[in-house]
């Protein structure tokens, strides 16, 4: 044991007194957070110029409700209250498709933004269709679809002869606010908002996903340059490989731990500071971000996660002579991680599916996916439990394995290993 606690201390120490740890560490979530704000706000700018649009309307009845949907709505003006998008009616010349075909060069040329058809019958699923240069442009679909919704509406009641101002339509036709409260066995039912339960699990699972990968190959990496400098051969001269490979993953666990502590602990102190000196109830769902429950569970299956995925990627570095070597072999690691990450959003959907359950039962998919289940949906306790049993069976076979290859691989040089000669090694 004192031999794996030198190990330790050497892996901890030859980290944390750098400077660029601690640099990194404050980086890091200043990093991210510059990241999700230019996302966002990527989502929200919107250039500050009039977009004109051609309007084909076959009835001749839309354009000036449409318009003065438009004009309703603040989303839709400039900061000096004039209007963002200028709707011209245009005199069909021939057939809509004819007249359609005629306006698309001024796409093209940018004369005007775009075209939007209506045709006689209202068909919802074939009569209407906005033509743009660019698809992407959801902004103006979106403005564009609620007012013609409008017109349409106003027009098809006029069409069945019930007459209504435009008051009593835009009351009738008022979208409401619809809240989201979770159902807990033997609880009172509590107000959630589904998209602060989104970003706080995409936040963490990103978290997740960088710092494994980070202290991971950066346990490949520390075997490999060991390796080519010979003083694997000198710590292997007073100590077992079980030792040595043993103290390096928890050296560097400490490493990383040091850091989600930080983090854990800026969070808490963050939670104590908006309860004592700010208003609870006007930052709730910052409250509910760093909720003690969702730290707790983060930390439990970052650790778990990291002792898994750091043994696979001892494994890599002990068949590894190069970097290049390295970075070629983790392929199947880095894919064994990012699957779930990719696959984020059918689990936030269906937290409860019997695939969201079976993926949070499989060992490299467990601390990603159980974590996301937890955020969105509580899991039952037993389906807790029984992941990070499987976790900690998982951790124990892999650091069999990892200590069985590294016992061959690390005083290898030259030639790499073939796929069977490495599962020849892990069965010695």
């Amino acid at each position: 044991m004192r031999k794996i606690m030198m190990v330790i201390r050497r892996e901890y120490l030859q980290s944390v007194t750098k400077k660029s740890f601690w640099i990194g560490t404050l980086a890091f979530p200043l990093v991210l957070l510059l990241i999700m704000g230019l996302a966002v706000g990527a989502h929200f700018l919107n250039p500050e110029s009039e977009r004109r649009i051609a309007f084909i309307d076959e009835t001749g009845q839309l354009a000036a409700n449409m318009v003065a949907a438009l004009n309703a709505s603040d989303e839709n003006k400039f900061k000096d209250g004039k209007p963002r998008f200028v709707v011209e009616a245009v005199p069909l010349t021939g057939t809509s498709e004819e007249t359609r075909r005629s306006l698309e060069q001024k796409v093209l040329d940018e004369e005007i933004h775009g075209i939007l058809v209506a045709r006689q019958d209202l068909d919802p699923n074939a009569a209407f269709g906005l033509y743009l240069k660019s698809v992407g442009d959801e902004d103006t679909g979106r403005a564009l679809r609620r007012a013609l919704q409008s017109a349409v509406v106003q027009l098809r009641l006029e069409r069945s002869q019930l007459e209504l101002d435009r008051a009593t339509l835009d009351s009738f036709v008022q979208p409401i606010e619809l809240k989201s409260f979770e159902v807990k066995a033997g609880g009172e039912a509590t107000e959630k908002d589904p998209g602060v339960a989104q970003i706080g699990m995409l936040i963490f699972s990103m978290i997740l996903y960088i710092t494994l990968f980070i202290y991971g190959f950066a346990t490949a990496r520390g075997i490999i340059q060991e390796k080519s400098s010979r003083v694997m051969e000198v710590l292997l001269g007073s100590m077992s490989h079980n030792q040595l490979i043993t103290g390096k993953i928890l050296g560097i666990a400490a490493v990383s731990l040091t850091q989600m502590i930080i983090y854990a602990g800026t969070a808490w102190a963050a939670r104590l500071y908006i309860m004592l000196k700010q208003d609870p109830q006007r930052f709730s769902n910052v409250l509910e971000l760093v909720a003690p429950g969702r730290i707790i569970f983060f930390l439990v299956f970052f650790l778990l996660g990291y002792f898994l995925y750091t043994s696979m990627f001892a494994i890599v570095g002990a068949v590894s002579n190069t970097e290049q070597d390295a970075q070629n072999l983790q392929t199947p690691v880095v894919m064994l991680l990012m699957i779930p990450y990719i696959m984020s959003v059918f689990f936030v959907k269906h937290p409860d599916s019997a695939a969201a359950v079976a993926a949070s039962f499989f060992p490299p998919f467990t601390p990603m996916v159980m974590f996301m289940r937890i955020s969105v949906l509580t899991p039952p306790f037993w389906q807790i439990a029984l992941s990070i049993v499987l976790m900690l069976a998982a951790i124990w076979f892999m650091f069999r394995m990892a200590a069985k290859i590294f016992r061959i691989g690390s005083l290898m040089h030259g030639k790499r290993p073939t796929i069977p000669e490495i599962l020849r090694w892990a069965r010695s």
